[in-house]
């Protein structure tokens, strides 16, 4: 019997062909997801619970259901659902156009009938920041010259080994409304961020072990030093902190691309699974933050009685990146039965404003009060603000698996990775070039020679897990 339009199927009723009755063993489901039962088509669309068993199965927390009172698929609108062109193998024919696109009753996903928001935990890992060679130390009984000198002396931090490389603890919240008017159509706002990450390095010695800073002398083009500590001269402490605090957020647009919907039959009771696909284009802005810090300070006192002092020298290295671009991305999500597994990916482009700042200061028993200028930041060499904008591109991947607890909550696991394009950090601004003329109190007329000073940008990335819920109304 052909299969006619109409909400309900009115003409079939009005000629008294009943409905037939609806299977309640799992083997008549599974007869007729195997095809057995296909002379009456409208059995599977008029009571999708036929192919679907009767215990609730959600779609983004909605229960599957056929609009019989609008007579199409209440998801996608009066255009019908939009399929992937994917045939359905077990019914040889697509379950989101049954009728091959002329307009009849549909078996497709619901949107939800207002929003969403999801809250998660994330565990994320940053590229380290990059650092020069700051505090070394030399074996008891080196020569003065030669203390904390590269490359003989040992890196006690800085060098090789990156800072910030510790886990990120952080928040992400999605806040999501599909459209009342055009329900494939919706809008979606991210925010994810991190409290602020720190590492410090900070020790202290009366003169045993030795203490020092590495740095190149330019005026005798050597490596040299300037101590922190060391036997009968000077007892001092040191201490090096690195700070990084992430921030994003987004607004996007989202809207259906493509549906298809299935059904497969459970190994275990032979009962059957809906499973469903979809594809979802994105369209939006996205902000993103990155505060940085690098702070190295000496606290040193003379311990020779002939003559006495103390010293307060600091050096003082900060970015600021902030990100402002358009923002490109498709979402595949795929339902079967109560688990779910959803994947992204998605380009920003757009613009990074970049901000350096360099200070440093001395305090010695000569001055009252501090002057400019410390060890690795000096004035007329690299001290001062710089600020520059530069393309940037943010692309960004992402999987998550979930499992559906209740009609309104399902608990997710994710993971996730995005990379972003010359930003400034601390660490890549330090110059170790010094001109020994220059350190407070600077001998008059000095002026530095040598390759001027160079703002270097780089890479950054994260990526990490997150654990958190969704809920649906």
């Amino acid at each position: 019997m052909p299969r006619m339009a109409g909400p309900g199927n009115s003409t079939l009723r009005s000629q008294g062909v009943p409905r037939p009755a609806r299977p309640t063993s799992h083997l008549a489901s599974a007869r007729r997801m195997q095809g057995q039962v296909m002379d009456e088509p409208e059995v599977i669309y008029d009571e999708p619970s036929i192919v679907m068993d009767e215990s609730e199965v959600y779609e983004d927390g909605e229960v599957f259901y056929e609009d019989e009172a609008a007579g199409h698929c209440s998801s996608c609108g009066d255009t019908g659902c939009t399929s992937c062109g994917v045939t359905d193998s077990r019914f040889g024919f697509d379950l989101c156009d049954p009728t091959g696109g002329n307009g009849g009753r549909q078996l497709c996903i619901r949107l939800p009938s207002h929003g969403w928001v999801s809250v998660d935990y994330l565990g994320w890992f940053a590229s380290g920041m990059n650092l020069p060679p700051l505090v070394t130390t030399s074996p008891s009984g080196t020569a003065q010259a030669a203390a904390g000198v590269l490359p003989n002396a040992s890196v006690l931090f800085g060098g090789n080994n990156d800072a910030l490389t510790d886990t990120m603890n952080g928040t992400r919240v999605r806040v999501g409304l599909w459209s009342s008017i055009r329900p494939n159509y919706g809008a979606e706002g991210e925010y994810f961020g991190f409290g602020q990450q720190s590492e410090m390095f900070d020790s202290t010695s009366s003169g045993s072990p030795i203490l020092a800073r590495p740095f190149y002398n330019n005026n005798t083009g050597l490596q040299d030093s300037e101590l922190v500590a060391f036997p009968g001269l000077l007892s001092g402490r040191v201490t090096v902190e690195a700070t990084s605090q992430l921030t994003s957020a987004a607004v996007r647009f989202r809207h259906i691309l493509c549906c298809s919907s299935k059904a497969a039959c459970s190994p275990w009771d032979c009962g059957p699974i809906p499973a469903q696909s979809r594809i979802d284009a994105t369209l939006g802005w996205r902000y993103m933050q990155l505060d940085e810090g690098l702070s190295i300070t000496e606290n040193l006192a003379s311990t020779d009685a002939n003559n006495p002092g103390s010293f307060l020298i600091n050096d003082s290295f900060t970015t600021f990146n902030q990100f402002n671009g358009a923002e490109f991305g498709f979402q595949w999500l795929g339902r079967r039965g109560y688990w779910s597994l959803d994947t992204l990916l998605r380009l920003n482009v757009g613009n990074t404003l970049q901000s350096l700042t360099i200070a440093g200061t001395t305090k010695s028993p000569v001055d009252a009060a501090a002057v400019n200028g410390g060890l690795l930041a000096q004035p007329g060499r690299n001290s001062g603000s710089y600020s520059e904008n530069q393309f940037g591109v943010v692309p960004e991947v992402g999987t998550t698996i979930g499992y559906q607890l209740t009609k309104r909550l399902k608990i997710n696991l994710g993971y996730s990775a995005l990379y972003w394009s010359n930003v400034l950090r601390p660490g890549d601004q330090i110059d170790s070039t010094v001109n020994t003329n220059l350190l407070p109190p600077p001998i008059a007329g000095t002026a530095y020679m040598g390759p001027g000073f160079v703002v270097r940008d780089t890479d950054y990335w994260v990526q990490g897990v997150s654990v958190g819920g969704e809920y649906r109304w």
